[in-house]
Parts: C-alpha cells; sequence; structure tokens
C-alpha cells in the first residue's frame, strides 16, 4: 500500500508539470468561392505546411461548383468556413449571420476593361454599351453610379467568362479579376483600357474568409484556430510564392500554367500588401465605408450595424492561451494542494521509516522544505538544491528568510506566522536568491502540521520556479496590446484607449478629438529603399508622433502605414487642427535612412466628441473619410 500510494503521488505530481492539452481534431470544411487558383493560396499554405493540423485541425478545402453559390454552401451548413467577397455585409442584412474572420485583398481586384482600338477611353463613354459584368460586383455598380451610370444607361450582359467575347465584339466591356483575367490579355499582347472603381473613390475589401455567428458561439478554439492558422498560411504563402505555386499545379490544379499562377501571385502581391499589413487585418472604417456605399446604390439603410458582422474575439488570442494554461496552473496548483495534503496525512499517520520518506521527498518533482516554527530549514530536498542552488548541508537549521530579499522579507514572514497560527494553507508568490546571487520568483504553497508525540509545529513548503512563465505572461500581454514594430499600442488597445476616453469626455462634458493619420509615398520608399528601411521609418515616425502630443493624450498604430491619435480634452476643432499641423511638420522633417535623405508627408482626418459623433466606430469613421476627402484634395493639387 506504502509503494502504491508512493507511486500515485508521484505520478500525479509529476502530470502537473507536464500536463499539455492535446485537443481532439477538429474536422472543418473550408468552400472556396471560385475554382482552384493562387487567389487561394494562403488556405493550401495552411493546409498543406501543417499550420491548420498544428492549430488541432482538419481542413477540407472545398472548389466552387458552376450554379452553386459558395456563401449560401456555408449559411446553410455544408460547410463551416468560406471565402466571400464585400457582398456578406448585404446577407448579413438580410438575416444572415455570417461573421467576417478577417481580409485577405485590401483592396478589391475586381475591374473594368475595354479593348484599346474601341476608343473607350474614359468611363463616361460606357454610356448606351454593351457591358458584362459578374455577380457580386457591387463595387463596379457602385463605381459606374458614382459616375452618372446607372444601370439605364448601359446594357447589362450575362457575364460568359470567356475573353473571347471581349475580342469578337459581342461586348464592349467586361469586369475582370486584375489577378486572374488580365493574364489573357498580357499573353496576347493586347492593349486595354482599366477601369477600377478606386478611381471613383470606391474602395471595397477584396476576398475575405468568414464563418457563422453559431460556429463562433459554438466553436469559439475553433474558430480562432482557424482564424490563426489561415493568416499563418497566408504570410508563408506570400513570402514563398513559387514554392506555393509549384505545389498548387502539382497538387490542386493544372487549370492555370505555371506562368499564369505566377502573374496572378505578383499581382496579389501588391493588392495584398504583405509586408504593410498583415493578412487578415481589417478596419471597422473601411467597412463602414461599404456599408455607405451599398446605402448610396439602395441596397443598405444609412445605419447598418457593421461592427456585429466583424469578428472580435474575447480576448487576443495570445492572452486567451494565457489564461487557459493559468487556469490549468490553477488546477494544478489545486490538485497539488490536495496531494500535499495527502502526503502530509501520511507523513504523521503512517509508520515508516525515515530513510523511506527521504527517498519519497527527494525524488518528488517539486521543491519541498520542511520549517520547525522557528521557520528554520529542517528537510531540503533534491529539487530544492537544483532550483536554489543551495546544498542540503547548507541550509538544514537556517532561517528560510537567508533566500528571500530584505525588501519581502517581512511580508514572507508573516505568511508562515498566519500558517502557524491559523493551521491553514496559503499560497503567494515571492522573490527569492539563488546561491549564485541570481533572484528568481517562485510561487509557494506552505501547508502546517503538528508532530505526532511533541505536538511542536511544523510547515511544509512546497515551491517551484515561475520566473520564465512570468516572462513569457508579460511579453505575450505586451505583444497582445503593442505593435511589435513600433512598440506603439496597437488597434486593440488603442480603440480600448478611445472607448475609456469617450467615457471620461461624456462623464465630464468635455470634448475629445481623433486623428486619423495615413502616410503618403510609404510604398515608393518600400519599394525603393526596401521593407527594412521602411520599418526604420515606421519607428521613426512613430517616435515623432510621441513627441507631439500630450501626456494624457494616446497614439496607437492601426496597421500598414495607418496611426490614430487620440486627444483628450480638448475644447474646440481648432485646436485639433494645431496639433495636426504640428505632427504633420514633425513627421515631414527628413528622415537619413541609408544614407538617402527622406521626405515623407502624411493626410490627417480629424473628428470631434461630441460634435461629429458619440460612438466610437462613427468617429473613427468620420475621421478616415476626412482623411480620404483631404489626401484626394492634396492629389489634386500635386
Amino acid at each position: 500500500m506504502i509503494r502504491l500510494f508512493y507511486l500515485i503521488c508521484l505520478f500525479l505530481t509529476s502530470m502537473l508539470f507536464t500536463f499539455d492539452l492535446k485537443a481532439e481534431t477538429a474536422r472543418v470544411k473550408l468552400q472556396l468561392k471560385w475554382k482552384h487558383q493562387f487567389q487561394f493560396a494562403g488556405y493550401y499554405a495552411a493546409k498543406e505546411k501543417g499550420f491548420y493540423e498544428e492549430a488541432g485541425l482538419d481542413v477540407k478545402i472545398l472548389e466552387a461548383v458552376p450554379g452553386v453559390d459558395p456563401v449560401v454552401e456555408v449559411i446553410v451548413g455544408n460547410a463551416q468556413f468560406g471565402v466571400g467577397t464585400s457582398e456578406l455585409i448585404l446577407n448579413r442584412y438580410h438575416g444572415s449571420s455570417v461573421i467576417v474572420l478577417g481580409v485577405i485583398f485590401q483592396h478589391s481586384p475586381l475591374s473594368l476593361i475595354t479593348l484599346f482600338e474601341s476608343g473607350i477611353d474614359n468611363v463616361h463613354k460606357l454610356a448606351g454599351r454593351k457591358i458584362m459584368i459578374e455577380l457580386s460586383s457591387a463595387e463596379l455598380f457602385a463605381y459606374l453610379s458614382q459616375e452618372g451610370l446607372g444601370q439605364n444607361k448601359f446594357t447589362l450582359q450575362h457575364h460568359s467568362f470567356d475573353f473571347n467575347d471581349l475580342l469578337t465584339g459581342k461586348t464592349e466591356a467586361i469586369s475582370v479579376y486584375v489577378t486572374d483575367e488580365l493574364y489573357e490579355a498580357k499573353r496576347r499582347n493586347l492593349k486595354y483600357n482599366h477601369f477600377t472603381p478606386r478611381m471613383g473613390g470606391v474602395d471595397f475589401y477584396g476576398d475575405n474568409f468568414f464563418t457563422m455567428e453559431k460556429e463562433v458561439k459554438e466553436n469559439p478554439k475553433t474558430v480562432a484556430a482557424f482564424k490563426e492558422a489561415t493568416e499563418k498560411g497566408w504570410r508563408y504563402a506570400m513570402h514563398n510564392r513559387e514554392e506555393i505555386i509549384q505545389l498548387i499545379y502539382e497538387k490542386y490544379s493544372k487549370r492555370h500554367s505555371i506562368e499564369h499562377l505566377r502573374f496572378e501571385a505578383n499581382t496579389m502581391y501588391d493588392l495584398m500588401q504583405p509586408e504593410l499589413i498583415d493578412p487578415g487585418y481589417m478596419n471597422p472604417g473601411r467597412w463602414q465605408h461599404i456599408s455607405q456605399t451599398y446605402h448610396k446604390l439602395g441596397l443598405l439603410p444609412e445605419k447598418f450595424n457593421v461592427d456585429a458582422m466583424l469578428y472580435v474575439p474575447d480576448s487576443i488570442a495570445d492572452l486567451k492561451k494565457l489564461r487557459e494554461k493559468l487556469y490549468y496552473a490553477a488546477f494544478g496548483l489545486s490538485l497539488l494542494t490536495l496531494i500535499s495534503v495527502m502526503l502530509f496525512r501520511f507523513y504523521r499517520t503512517a509508520r515508516i521509516s525515515e530513510s523511506r520518506l527521504k527517498i519519497m521527498l527527494d525524488n518528488a518533482p517539486v521543491s519541498i522544505i520542511v520549517l520547525n516554527d522557528k521557520n528554520q530549514v529542517q528537510t531540503w530536498n533534491t529539487e530544492a538544491e537544483n532550483t536554489f542552488l543551495w546544498n542540503s548541508k547548507d541550509m538544514l537549521g537556517q532561517n528560510i528568510l537567508k533566500i528571500v530579499p530584505s525588501r519581502e522579507q517581512e511580508e514572507v514572514e508573516q505568511v508562515l506566522s498566519d500558517v502557524h497560527k491559523n493551521f491553514t494553507v496559503s499560497h503567494h508568490q515571492n522573490a527569492n536568491i539563488r546561491k549564485d546571487g541570481k533572484e528568481i520568483l517562485c510561487e509557494w504553497m506552505n501547508a502546517p502540521f503538528k508532530g505526532k508525540y511533541d505536538n511542536s509545529n511544523f510547515v511544509i513548503c512546497m515551491a517551484r520556479d515561475i520566473t520564465e512563465k512570468k516572462r513569457l505572461q508579460q511579453e505575450l500581454e505586451h505583444a497582445a496590446h503593442y505593435d511589435s514594430l513600433t512598440s506603439l499600442p496597437n488597434r486593440a488597445l488603442i480603440l480600448e484607449h478611445l472607448k475609456k476616453s469617450i467615457a471620461i469626455a461624456a462623464r465630464r462634458k468635455s470634448k475629445l478629438a481623433v486623428l486619423f493619420l495615413d502616410l503618403n509615398g510609404f510604398k515608393d520608399v518600400n519599394d525603393s529603399l526596401g521593407h527594412e528601411a521602411g520599418d526604420v521609418l515606421l519607428k521613426t515616425i512613430a517616435d515623432r508622433l510621441k513627441l507631439g502630443i500630450r501626456e494624457s493624450d494616446y497614439v496607437g498604430r492601426l496597421g500598414g502605414d495607418e496611426f490614430l491619435v487620440i486627444l483628450t480634452d480638448i475644447e474646440t476643432f481648432a485646436n485639433a487642427n494645431l496639433v495636426a499641423k504640428k505632427l504633420k511638420e514633425l513627421i515631414s522633417q527628413t528622415c537619413n535612412i541609408k544614407n538617402v535623405s527622406i521626405h515623407i508627408t502624411t493626410s490627417i482626418g480629424i473628428s470631434m466628441y461630441p460634435d461629429d459623433a458619440t460612438e466610437l466606430n462613427d468617429l473613427i469613421h468620420h475621421a478616415d473619410q476626412r482623411m480620404y476627402q483631404i489626401k484626394k484634395e492634396e492629389n489634386e493639387i500635386d
């Protein structure tokens, strides 16, 4: 019985420090919006490079089937995840609880082209012409409508997806994906006119991956794992394009040639901007812009809750994982306490030899230290020697405070005193000093017991070094809230600052300003000097922004070359505009990188609380729209 008890205790205690969650593999389906091609490279990379598998997912990738709406396939439950366009916002409005998990194309690849020889070199010349536009192309209709070309001004034809229809004159303009169909024009050396919605200020997102609200509620871990692994897959695919091109051609489809896939990959790189914007990133302000465009087309009401369809996890993924680890650590500590109580009872009641007890203690995988009523060490096991580097012979008879920094000795002494007096188990953390002088952080569990014959008081202490765990926790918390490149608050944290600032302003009946900043010419720096220079420039800009605001204000990086500044307790728009001018001056100062003098400017949009809006997203959208308008005006002046 003694051997059995010892083995059970040793097994359970060891399990606490080796226990790792192994979630069952979740089998899910991903419905693509078209046939296999580089357009979906990130999903193939996530599957074939094992990112899905590492996340506990078995993902089946489904090619689109003619006559079947890929979005509907997800809505009716034939797939858990899908790839869609910005028209997902319309699905949401019409009652389908779609949730957008992330954006792949920062700009829609959808455009119109005409043959150069047709003479249709201006969008207004499309009036009265035959145009083929595919389904789910609201941005094209919005663009044409904005240019005064409602659907009654041209002949809309069913899209045949046959490029020859343009060459034979069956149609005079055709909608294309610049990443795909334009390869055919390039291959045939055709000259063409290209019209993109961005020419008219209509800037939609491209491919988005999504799921359903039910999936998020019922399987939150699966959804979070899919999102994280997918984004990792896209990062890999865009940095290893040639490898994924070969993978697609050899394993998924030979419908496109290697040259076609390569054209697609290179064109997608420009639309995704992976060096500037992390795959999956999306801006609520941009979605609000899309919503307003649909409203102008009569497809949405003026006020539509975009936030409800955007995936926002309860916490940053890293923190969620950390909480799980801490939860199981707490569970482990509770189990450890139970084991300890069993050990203490065994220690008090079992008639075993001192040598057998010593074997048990020395083989325990945690530091076990026995103290008398004067807090002097009576037992110091092998793991304690390994943790604190003090030999047992050096510590026996010594006061345990010997390994506690002077600044914490009073607190530790009080903890042990309470254990002795109240005869209760205590848990606490405190710094300890190893023999080599290094300070470590330890987690302690202290339990009292009395000697069986002399009624003397003892405390059994169990300790483990959590220095590395604490460091990782701090790093995870910092990574979850701060941009790794600029060390500014990231999107999640700056939005949290804005939320709190709005609440304070409402309580004090004061005003605040939101400044939306977008750098001008940043892409040119990346293209000419490389992304390393671009990173240096972003760090420099971040430092200058911090110099241009008060301690009570906030600045954060939304992503790419977009920043958000919050000016608290600001009285007027004029005051906010003065700060904006100051920031523009700071940013426009010459920056020397790689022995090259760089001059960069920024466009800044301002919104005021409560003058322009009272809700967080409305304030950001207002500032974002003003920034776009200012940028447009500045470009016209240039």
